[in-house]
């Protein structure tokens, strides 16, 4: 198979696994937020196969076909921060200071925050219950925090032990 026709198969095996997790996030509300995380992993492997503009590409269409095909919390929360963080996270990282790009990582956290909570209030009429936004913000930045980590941990197993079969 001629190398081009052999990455648009991939980049197109890579977003309709990328759109299952994102189906799975939709109909399984205990996980959703966890395989909505994962989901972004395609998106995370086509920008270490073929870089930013395919990685692009491979979000696009996820978040396209999320949107369409299964329109929901789980298709808002890939679009609005899980699906292009693996692009942000690697440009952060190139960031010489390990400090101003951990801060580029949490004022992208923070600007989803804020857009995704004032998009839950205005379209979803949430309330958050008994939490508030000053509750759940520091909770999501641990996590965040943890996330951010343990997908640094994802890259390097990938990068060590799957990639060498991709080649």
């Amino acid at each position: 198979m001629k190398a081009p026709t052999k990455r648009l198969a991939r980049l197109a095996i890579l977003t309709a696994l990328g759109a299952a997790l994102l189906f799975l996030g939709s109909v399984l509300p205990a996980g959703r937020l966890a395989l909505v995380a994962v989901s972004s992993l395609p998106v995370c492997v086509a920008l270490m196969m073929y870089g930013l503009k395919w990685s692009l590409a491979v979000f696009a269409m996820t978040a396209l076909l999320g949107a369409l095909l299964f329109p929901g919390a789980a298709a808002i929360m890939f679009t609005a921060f899980f699906g292009y963080y693996p692009i942000a996270k690697s440009l952060f990282e190139r960031v010489h200071s390990p400090a101003l790009g951990w801060i580029c990582k949490f004022a992208l956290y923070s600007f989803a925050f804020v857009i995704y909570w004032l998009l839950a209030k205005a379209l979803f009429t949430f309330t958050g219950g008994e939490l508030s936004w000053y509750v759940l913000y520091p909770l999501g930045a641990a996590v965040f925090f943890l996330y951010d980590r343990a997908y640094t941990s994802i890259i390097r197993f990938y990068l060590v032990k799957i990639a060498r079969y991709f080649e």
